[in-house]
């Protein structure tokens, strides 16, 4: 959904220690590569279609296993009072970055993207049209994500979003 500015920093916190000591629990084999296999990008499915391992965007939309196991996070999502549709715990290693693009596909006309931080690094940066942000862990992000945009992981730490 096309947006009037790039991006919207939500009045709304959440307990960043408590979402990363959920992650800390998921098991290795919870993150998958990155779809487009873009090195540096892993993600964990929370909402797929029909609940399994895939990352396709038509269908009935159900919770996986992983997000059934992650009762803050599940509280999360909720606190939002909206229907959820494909929803992911996204990893940038370190040194890595999501290069530039838009998400203009269909799934994406009347939907938007939040980004809510588990773990990042002050020096992580979110670019989107002419602008850069830092989201900082715990916060709640919108974003246009019709617009073009990037990240950029420079740092020695994961970045893990909701």
């Amino acid at each position: 959904m096309r947006l009037p500015r790039p991006f919207y920093r939500l009045p709304v916190r959440f307990d960043a220690e408590r979402l990363l000591a959920e992650v800390a629990r998921l098991p290795a084999s919870a993150w998958a590569p990155h779809p487009n296999e873009i090195e540096g990008n892993s993600s964990v499915r929370l909402i797929s279609v029909d609940g399994g391992e895939n990352d396709g965007v038509a269908g009935r939309m159900l919770p996986t296993p992983h997000l059934l196991a992650a009762p803050y996070i599940r509280q999360v999502l909720a606190s939002f009072g909206v229907v959820w549709s494909r929803s992911r715990l996204m990893r940038l290693a370190p040194g890595a970055d999501v290069p530039l693009h838009a998400d203009i596909g269909y799934h994406w006309f009347s939907r938007v993207r939040v980004h809510i931080p588990v773990q990042t690094h002050p020096d992580v940066a979110f670019f989107c049209g002419d602008e850069r942000v830092h989201m900082a862990a715990g916060e709640a992000w919108l974003f246009d994500n019709w617009r073009l945009h990037r990240v950029e992981n420079q740092t020695a730490v994961e970045r893990i979003h909701l």
